[in-house]
Parts: C-alpha cells; structure tokens; sequence
C-alpha cells in the first residue's frame, strides 16, 4: 500500500528591523506594562479593525526572546528558547524612542503589516538605550498531554463520518467503506513514529534505519496483512489534521480504503522543532 506525508509549512518567522525614529526622544525606561500598551495603541491606528479588540499581552518567554535580539541574536536563534515554536512570529527596533506616547506614533506611523496578522495575541519588549526591540507571536494551540484520548476518538469519528459517504479523493472515486475501530496497539506503534519524527524534526514514514511503516506495526506484535499511514505536521488539531488529510488524494485513498479495519493515531508535541507537533495516523488489517 503506498505511504504518504503531509507536507505543512513549518512556523513561520518574519523580521522587521525597521529604524523609525520618533520624534522627541525622552529618556527611555518606560515600564513594561506601558509599553505594551503603547504598542496596542501603536497597532490599533496602523491596523485598524484587524487589530481591535485583541491586544496583545506581554509573556516572559517573549520577553527573554527580544532580550536575547538586543544582545544581536537572530529571530530564529531567539524563539529557539520558547517552550513551543509559535505559529508565527515577527521581529520590529524602534529606534530612538523614550516614552509611550513615542512608540505609539511610531508605530502609528508604518504600515499595518505582520502587527495586524490573525492570531497575533503575544509579546515580549527590551529596552537597549533609546531602541526598543519587540517579539510578537501567534502561538501555535497544541493540545495538552491529557487530551489523548479525548483526541484519538475525535480522529475517528472524524475518519468513520469522511468513509460513510462516497468521496473522490483526486481523481479516484472511492464509496463508501465501513467504519474503522480504533486499535491500541497501532496507536502505541504510531505514537512511536510521531516521536521519531519529533526528536528528528523530520516528517518522513521510513525511520532513519530504513524502517517502514509495515515494519514497525508486525515489531509492534500486530500481524497485518494490509498497513497504510498517513503522517503531518504543525497541525494544531484534529479537526485541522483530518481535513488536511481528506484534502490530500494520497492521505484520503488511505482514509477511504475499505481494505482497512482498524486505524491507531497519535500525536508528539515536539517544542523545539519546526514542525512544533508530529501526527501519526495508521491503518492496517489482521491477518485471518
């Protein structure tokens, strides 16, 4: 049975190093909680609606991230340090900028940019002098480690609803098929590969000794006679995951297959990744 992966696009980063030079420099020291509110002040001109009624709210992992820019380190090298690569995040300096009321015109006066991005919810501030460097981020929602099972039975109702209608998946027609059971066995297995894929922050179905997915089911002590996987990552949810999926002809031939029996899945939140999260979704059959 072919193997397939989703291929997502890891968290993105943008850098704006802009040099806007406000007018009237003060002494700069302005207390955190001002600052922040000057920004959403700063944000709310620029980008209007985009930005109303969600200000941002300052983080002190985010706050080490534009403290270790200050000190000349990269974005990426930066948010490197967060307990959770966010979705997205972007870097701004203010230069010569004293006060408040300074950031707010500063950044009043530039284009809306990545500042009015949706989801855009968290940020970290340092001072160097008159400059003033900013983090904002979108953090990615992964799913807490107590949410397991809750999830493994969202993707199954999910598959078993998707396979009780006919569905094209690309060009191929496929009916409807009847509903998988959930196997804790492939989902130990796929939990498994979801780690693998973590811990080397590479989205693959072959393991690093050439190990495929048939491989490590029958390791697994599972004796099937047909095995499918599908593989993503930097989904945040199973609602996300499975529409990808059925979105992808590869991943929902696999989904549609009325060959398959069972299904197992699992996920691995891996925070210093790219990927920031790792899903494993398996299918296979027993042997009679």
């Amino acid at each position: 049975m072919p193997a397939y992966h989703q291929n997502r696009r890891r968290a993105a980063c943008a850098l704006a190093s802009l040099a806007i030079v406000a007018a009237g420099m003060l002494v700069a020291g302005v207390a955190a909680a001002d600052a922040v509110a000057a920004v959403n002040a700063g944000r709310s001109m620029a980008c209007g609606r985009s930005a109303s009624g969600r200000p941002l709210h300052e983080t002190r992992e985010l706050d080490a991230a534009a403290r270790a820019m200050a000190h000349g380190a990269s974005l990426h090298d930066a948010l490197a340090t967060l307990p959770v690569h966010p979705e997205f995040a972007a870097a701004e300096r203010l230069i010569g900028v004293g006060d408040e009321r300074a950031v707010t015109d500063a950044l009043a006066r530039r284009a809306c940019g990545d500042l009015g991005r949706p989801g855009l919810s968290e940020i970290g501030l340092q001072w160097s002098g008159r400059n003033l460097y900013l983090v904002v981020a979108a953090p990615l929602p992964v799913p807490a480690a107590g949410d397991r099972e809750r999830i493994e039975r969202e993707i199954l109702a999910r598959v078993n609803a998707a396979r009780s209608e006919p569905r094209r998946c690309g060009a191929t027609y496929y009916p409807a098929a009847r509903p998988l059971s959930l196997s804790e066995l492939l989902s130990r297995v796929a939990a498994g590969h979801s780690q693998t894929m973590g811990a080397r922050d590479t989205l693959a179905h072959d393991d690093a000794d050439g190990s495929t997915p048939a491989d490590r089911v029958r390791r697994g002590g599972y004796d099937a006679r047909i095995v499918g996987e599908n593989v993503a990552s930097g989904v945040p949810t199973a609602a996300a995951v499975v529409a990808g999926w059925l979105a992808s002809p590869g991943h929902c031939a696999n989904i549609m297959d009325a060959r398959f029996a069972e299904m197992g899945v699992a996920y691995m939140v891996a925070p210093r990744s790219g990927g920031a999260i790792y899903w494993t979704q398996l299918f296979a059959t027993r042997r009679s």
